[in-house]
């Protein structure tokens, strides 16, 4: 870790704000007016306020942040402000933070990025008239967002991610969006489970140059699999095939090299200019431990990463799970402070700059321990997000908050596995907010 860490990702994120600032008129509701005077709640103040808050009432937020001043804006000045910067403001600054940490903090797995790509479900304040978000499901219905989020598994934060209403949800277009909008110069292994099986997403990753390992449906099931002859055993070959919505004689009588699209059927590279679309990926078959079997679709190359080495990536993806529980239960994703969709975004954005930052402090954490604990120790991640939030908001001596958080540890008991038992959350009220 170097010294000045610290400071380095402060200065970082400030340099990010005020880049934001500069430009705030291009994402403002009225770009002549908006951000212009003199406020108790500058726009700096309000974005450091917005990537700082917890779970509390907004006149408690604001009563913190400002340390309990006299001189404290009224709850009335966050609104107003609120609502003038527009979610795609937001969503500039996040990636601008994204894009500067990196040259801060980078650890590339055999020269690629590890990316896992997942969606997580996050209720939100109930509101029948918003199609986009409402279930009808039970008595009442609820509404809820789905976050489609890009995960880099060894820096443990997030790169891109990409918001659908639940009534509108379609994890695979999102995966394409995200991976479309990924930079060309960075070598990336992208990893999913068996939601993003699907030709278009092999040929966006494909188009894109990008490596990928996605789960797909096993060859007993009605995935993409099912059509092709292969072994009832684990196995290691390739898939090649050329894509067509074509109903001719040719492509009827040769089953072994065309595969027929159904117009329903997604692939946005066939259109009345190209009807026919080549892709050939490997396919590697893997025998559990409990007997039961998975199917990974990859074109990583056999001589660098063999059988075992995309049984250990794919195994690795399972990180992001622990991230989202993490994003929401100890950042506070699910305590919103706004019902508006718009309020939603610009809050999930903050959410996410200040995951970041703690991933990032914690990576340069040094964790030391006596030789003979029974478990291996890693930095608390709870207590290290209120620790960088003092900081943030204090400045204090960098080397004491480094040496606190390195105080706070929690063991790493590995090997654990549970059923996941889905349960069904509510929105948290607004009414019910801790002091």
């Amino acid at each position: 870790m170097t010294q000045n860490f610290l400071a380095d990702l402060k200065t970082t994120l400030e340099n990010c704000i005020a880049e934001l600032d500069e430009l705030h008129f291009m994402f403002c509701q009225n770009p002549e007016a908006d951000f212009t005077g003199n406020r108790k709640l500058s726009f700096h103040d309000y974005i450091q306020f917005m990537v700082q808050m917890q779970s509390k009432s907004v006149s408690n937020e604001i009563l913190d942040f400002f340390e309990h001043s006299l001189a404290a804006p009224a709850k009335s000045s966050f609104t107003q402000q609120h609502f003038k910067l527009q979610p795609e403001g937001w969503s500039f600054l996040f990636h601008i933070f994204v894009e500067q940490c990196r040259e801060l903090s980078d650890q590339p797995y055999h020269g690629y990025r590890l990316l896992a790509c997942d969606g997580s479900d996050v209720n939100i304040a109930r509101d029948p008239e918003d199609e986009r978000t409402f279930i009808h499901e039970g008595e009442k219905g609820y509404n809820a967002i789905h976050v489609n989020a890009l995960y880099d598994i060894m820096n443990h934060t997030y790169c891109d991610f990409l918001v659908q209403g639940k009534k509108k949800l379609h994890e695979r277009a999102a995966l394409n969006t995200i991976t479309d909008r990924y930079p060309d110069s960075v070598p990336a292994i992208l990893m999913a489970d068996r939601g993003y099986e699907s030709f278009n997403v092999f040929a966006h990753l494909i188009q894109k140059n990008m490596k990928f390992i996605i789960r797909m449906k096993d060859i007993n099931s009605n995935g993409i699999l099912s059509a092709y002859d292969l072994p009832d055993s684990q196995f290691d070959t390739h898939i090649k095939t050329t894509l067509t919505r074509r109903h001719t004689k040719e492509t009827l009588g040769d089953p072994n090299t065309y595969t027929i699209l159904q117009q329903t059927t997604d692939l946005d590279f066939l259109d009345e200019n190209c009807t026919y679309y080549d892709i050939e990926f490997r396919i590697v078959r893997i025998l559990l431990d409990n007997g039961t079997y998975i199917c990974i679709a990859t074109n990583l190359s056999e001589e660098d990463f063999p059988l075992e080495e995309i049984k250990k990536l794919y195994r690795m993806r399972w990180s992001e799970e622990t991230s989202f529980r993490e994003l929401k239960y100890t950042i506070g994703l699910v305590n919103w402070h706004s019902s508006k969709y718009d309020g939603i975004l610009q809050e999930l954005n903050a959410r996410m700059i200040l995951y970041n930052f703690c991933e990032f402090v914690t990576a340069q954490a040094v964790v030391r321990t006596r030789d003979n604990t029974k478990h291996i120790y890693k930095i608390n991640f709870a207590t290290a997000v209120n620790i960088c939030r003092a900081y943030l908001k204090h400045s204090s001596d960098e080397i004491e908050t480094m040496l606190l958080i390195q105080k706070h540890l929690t063991p790493v008991r590995s090997n654990r596995k549970y059923p996941i038992r889905l349960r069904p959350k509510r929105n948290r009220d607004f009414m019910y907010r801790a002091a």
